[in-house]
């Protein structure tokens, strides 16, 4: 989870709120202190962190409120002061269907935007439109030849030319190349070297007349901190700044203080890298990255990533898994249904339980991995009715797959609560969702993604 250590730091300080048996002037003062520390510690610039908290203070002080609702609103307050910091909407899209569209990506050396140039044309592939790279970058021996690797595993085209040095040529005649080849969507790559170099800023804002692009996007290193306001400011004097993608967001403690940083330059942060595989890039929505870090579940994301999956079973599968008569041979495709919508640990994530620690979502995604191993090793009549499985059975799938007896017991275990969790569902909806506890908002959504209902 990105900044999951302030994510911690905040689900504590909420869970602290609502084990108060009264919100009073200590508590929120305590709360403050709670908030400040874990802020400051994402780095978070340190005149934000007091303006943030003294307006919640300031709020949750003087509003006049039924004791149920207080804590509540302090919540709402936490909630809404953490969008403002971080830039309060996303940026706005610039991308126009049906016409040529140029994105300009800019950034000093070593802030990931190559490959970010390729995360970002996978991105705009998967959204349907035909999409090229350029390359513009002649000062970094074998810009062109990895660009070319990186865009050629995702099956999109890269132009350039590594034998001419200079830069405005090869931006606007390989652009053009790519226009009249009939691209939707054109990203071009240009030289990164430090911010204070005048050659670099000067030959940036020449690129930028010369193409005239719909957008150009600054592309920041996540890792700098607060030092990302100043980068974000010499590259808005230099260019016309439409957005700004932070990358290397993924276990960095800097996190919060760039991504606050960049947003009170005024640009809008439109993508945020999360590793360095070239899929681990998401939109950046600060309601629902605020959301994350509050546990609050992302259930319309999982849904989304669902649905591009293509993961929905077919209709026998989903009759069984909706009344509890599913199989092992079903549970295994389930298996590779998640490992086609994410890693376990985004999934976690969008569904609210971001906060558990690292360690524990790493065993879960290896159990995956076991589990497959184990279901490989059973014959056809123990995967379709699993209550024959005793110690004899278990100890031959056990030296035929190589995995410990605690794996299987664990599996089966899991089965058995899958079943009896369907049953109970199935239970619930017919109900009305009576005599059972309430389902979280937009799950029962989910499931008609997964089930079908």
């Amino acid at each position: 989870m990105v900044l999951e250590k302030l994510g911690r730091s905040l689900d504590n300080v909420i869970r602290k709120i609502r084990r108060l048996p009264q919100v009073d002037k200590d508590a929120i003062n305590a709360l403050i202190q709670d908030l400040q520390r874990a802020l400051l510690s994402a780095d978070v610039k340190v005149e934000l962190v007091f303006e943030m908290t003294e307006n919640i203070k300031k709020e949750a002080m003087n509003t006049k409120l039924q004791k149920a609702r207080r804590k509540d609103f302090i919540i709402k307050l936490i909630h809404d002061e953490l969008i403002k910091i971080l830039g309060g909407k996303p940026a706005p899209i610039r991308i126009k269907p049906g016409k040529k569209n140029v994105i300009l990506l800019v950034g000093i050396q070593g802030s990931g935007k190559t490959t970010t140039v390729a995360k970002l044309a996978k991105y705009y592939l998967a959204k349907g439109f035909k999409v090229a790279t350029v390359t513009s970058d002649t000062w970094r021996p074998g810009a062109y030849e990895q660009l070319v690797q990186l865009t050629e595993k995702i099956g999109v085209r890269c132009f350039g030319n590594p034998n001419e040095k200079n830069s405005i040529k090869i931006a606007v005649k390989e652009t053009k190349k790519a226009i009249l080849e009939g691209f939707d969507i054109i990203i071009v790559d240009t030289a990164g070297r430090h911010k204070e170099e005048k050659e670099l800023m000067e030959e940036i804002t020449k690129i930028e007349q010369s193409l005239k692009p719909n957008e150009v996007i600054l592309v920041i290193d996540g890792t700098l901190g607060q030092q990302a306001y100043s980068q974000a400011e010499e590259f808005a004097k230099a260019t016309n700044l439409g957005s700004i993608i932070i990358t290397k967001l993924d276990g960095t403690a800097k996190g919060g203080g760039a991504l606050s940083a960049c947003a009170a330059t005024g640009v809008g942060i439109r993508f945020i890298g999360i590793g360095e595989k070239i899929d681990e890039f998401e939109e950046f929505e600060p309601i629902k990255f605020v959301g994350t870090l509050l546990g609050v579940p992302d259930i319309e994301g999982l849904i989304q990533k669902v649905q591009e999956a293509e993961v929905m079973p077919d209709q026998e599968t989903i009759k069984r898994l909706m009344h509890g008569k599913f199989t092992l041979e079903d549970l295994y495709e389930q298996l590779k249904s998640i490992k086609k919508v994410g890693k376990m640990k985004q999934i976690l994530t969008m569904m609210g339980a971001g906060n558990i620690p690292d360690v524990l979502k790493d065993d879960m995604e290896k159990g995956l991995e076991k589990w497959e191993v184990v279901l490989n090793s059973m014959t056809q009549q123990e995967k379709e009715n699993p209550k024959i499985i005793k110690k004899t059975r278990k100890r031959r799938i056990s030296i035929g797959s190589g995995v410990e007896y605690s794996v299987i017991n664990k599996m089966l275990d899991q089965y058995n609560q899958m079943k009896k969790f369907m049953k109970r569902f199935m239970q619930m909806r017919k109900k009305g969702g009576k005599g059972g506890p309430k389902l979280p908002p937009g799950f029962d959504q989910l499931f008609k993604q997964f089930g079908g209902l």
